[in-house]
């Protein structure tokens, strides 16, 4: 079987604690269904003149999300390297601009393979969740596949 054979899960990523958690379970999900990782991190891009950030660096912005993901994928390397699992998936890494839902309803369209999506899931806090709530509703909304949100608190897996 050939890497584009292989399905793909796709793994967002917002660089947090509870996005390492997901990250972390989705390779526990990659060697059940024998799977390939994507991690992918979306920055925002004002659509509006109301939104604007004049000094924003859109290309530093895109290559430090990128370092970040390099980063990231290779301490999944070196976990699935280190546990017992038999099956090491191949991780890639992709940042994209704009909105997250619309680049993740973008990408299952674009990419036949996709699995699933894997995401981390807050515990609620404040105001500022309801955005976070409105992005996984847009998400679960609009993706034609599977998505997985994963607790927040570390938990144990097989």
């Amino acid at each position: 079987m050939s890497d584009q054979d292989l399905k793909t899960i796709i793994v967002l990523t917002d660089f947090s604690s509870c996005a390492r958690n997901a990250a972390e379970y989705s390779l526990v999900l990659a060697g059940k269904f024998q799977a390939n990782l994507l991690l992918f991190h979306s920055y925002f891009i004002p659509v509006s003149t109301f939104d604007n950030w004049p000094d924003t660096d859109y290309p530093a912005l895109r290559e430090n999300s990128l370092s970040k993901l390099k980063r990231e994928a290779e301490r999944l390397n070196q976990l699935t390297a280190a546990s017992e699992n038999v099956y090491q998936p191949k991780i890639e890494c992709l940042v994209e601009g704009g909105s997250l839902a619309d680049n993740i309803t973008n990408l299952i369209t674009e990419r036949e393979n996709i699995l699933m999506v894997v995401m981390g899931g807050y515990r609620a806090r404040n105001n500022d969740d309801f955005q976070y709530g409105t992005v996984i509703s847009d998400i679960l909304g609009n993706a034609r596949c599977p998505a997985v949100i994963v607790p927040e608190f570390a938990f144990l897996t097989d």
